[in-house]
């Protein structure tokens, strides 16, 4: 399989193989970490915004969007609220759109992470890994995905992933840890990197009597992980605002959306977005401030699973 590769698809075979040694991954993670610090500093982002030239871009960490917000699997508590989602696919056309501003406010996106719901069931996933890449040419472009759907994967997607340097991020859940080896030599056996994490527990997401420091909840949340979420030209801090109303409209609540940076608005610079993201909202009142795990299992549709003060 390796003669067979071009060159930045044999350093992406060779990174992913030293990614999986224990020590050298923790030590990627502390560096990741600590330029993020680096980039979303108060200090580096005011400087930026009063003093950078027209011509100098910020980098933007990470990024993730969605293809799809339904999933086939049901999973307990997930963070998408993907088990009560309606059917929902992106548009490529505001893809396009959307990749092509962001390409006019950075100077590269250094990951850029599409995910579901299972965006393996958009039909059209393979024009939206060529779009992605032809405007950003040097980002880590992951798709995030469950692996139920690979056996039914056709030809042209695995193409997609090989010609456009895409890596398979597997999520293993229980239900497919058996099938771990087959499924990895599957993957590789189209020329495509993945890497998986092993899930078998879940984190209960919110605080639904809304009483969180919203500063405490965004500290919080950042220690455990940097994922602002592009939907339909506005970038969020995550995720959540952008599901929130799946939640409210199947439990009744009215946790507050918000929180986010239009990337279309006149005069709107990237460092203005970094600076949007980079503090709290009032949704994180309803987002939770310690962790409160349980093991993953299917979900019984009820609103206390996402609840962490009933976990």
């Amino acid at each position: 399989m390796i003669l067979k590769m071009d060159s930045k698809s044999l350093i992406l075979w060779v990174r992913e193989r030293l990614r999986r040694n224990i020590l050298l991954f923790w030590l990627y993670q502390l560096y990741i970490k600590k330029r993020r610090e680096y980039y979303l500093h108060p200090r580096h982002l005011a400087w930026g915004k009063n003093h950078a030239s027209p011509s100098s871009k910020p980098i933007l960490p990470y990024i993730e969007m969605h293809l799809t917000t339904h999933c086939n699997i049901k999973c307990k508590g997930c963070s998408q609220f993907s088990p009560i989602a309606d059917k929902w696919y992106a548009d490529i056309n505001e893809h396009e759109r959307d990749m092509k501003q962001l390409s006019t406010l950075y100077s590269n996106i250094e990951t850029i992470r599409l995910v579901g719901g299972e965006p393996l069931l958009h039909t059209e996933i393979d024009k939206f890994l060529y779009i992605t890449r032809e405007y950003f040419k040097k980002s880590n472009i992951c798709i995030a995905t469950n692996g139920a759907l690979f056996y039914s994967m056709t030809d042209s997607f695995w193409e997609a992933c090989k010609k456009n340097h895409i890596k398979i991020n597997w999520t293993m859940y229980p239900p497919f840890s058996h099938m771990k080896n087959e499924i990895m030599a599957k993957v590789e056996s189209k020329g495509v990197i993945i890497s998986y994490k092993k899930v078998d527990k879940f984190r209960a997401i919110l605080n639904l009597k809304g009483d969180s420091n919203p500063e405490s909840a965004f500290k919080f949340c950042r220690s455990l992980y940097f994922a602002p979420f592009l939907r339909s030209g506005k970038i969020y801090l995550c995720s959540r605002p952008v599901v929130i109303d799946t939640f409210n409209e199947k439990f009744g609540t009215k946790i507050p959306a918000g929180g986010y940076a239009d990337i279309h608005a006149a005069g709107v610079t990237g460092w203005d977005v970094l600076i949007s993201i980079s503090k709290s909202t009032e949704i994180c009142r309803y987002c939770a401030t310690k962790q409160s795990e349980f093991d993953w299992t299917d979900t019984k549709f009820e609103g206390e699973e996402w609840n962490a003060l009933n976990n």
